[in-house]
Parts: C-alpha cells; sequence; structure tokens
C-alpha cells in the first residue's frame, strides 16, 4: 500500500518518492535548483521539535527547507 502524505510528516530515517510540490513558479523553482522535484528520493535526516527546518538527503547532498515549504512537498511512502 503507498501513503501519500506532506514531507513534514514523515519519520526521521524514512525514504520516499516525491509526487508533487504545491506552490508557484518561484517555490518550484528553487526547490529544483536543490534536487527537490517529483520522482526525486529523498531521506529525511531530521527536524525542530516545533515547526522549523527539515533537513533531508538526496542523493549525496543534504539540504535544509522551511517548514512552510515542506508541508508543500507531497511524497509517497511505500508501507
Amino acid at each position: 500500500m503507498t501513503v501519500r502524505i506532506p514531507l513534514t510528516d514523515v519519520a526521521t530515517e524514512e525514504k520516499a518518492i516525491i509526487v508533487e510540490v504545491h506552490g508557484g513558479r518561484g517555490v518550484h523553482h528553487k526547490l529544483q535548483l536543490l534536487g527537490i522535484r517529483p520522482g526525486a528520493i529523498v531521506r529525511k535526516i531530521g527536524s525542530a521539535i516545533r515547526p522549523g527546518a527539515i533537513v533531508v538527503q538526496i542523493g549525496g547532498s543534504q539540504t535544509a527547507v522551511g517548514y512552510g515549504v515542506a508541508r508543500k512537498i507531497i511524497v509517497e511512502i511505500q508501507r
């Protein structure tokens, strides 16, 4: 069974496939520069206890995205 959820709801150390990104042209462009685009596999490294930055690994690099933007990144998890 596949489950689609926002990146913010992914458990730490869990891998997921990005299926869509909600937002305007600016959000899409900024995320694409970071390698965050539909089809990419991400692994959530960690997040703040309160809404804050979400750290993810994409390929061989790590990056952080703000909580608001991370809520717009919809991922699919195989369960």
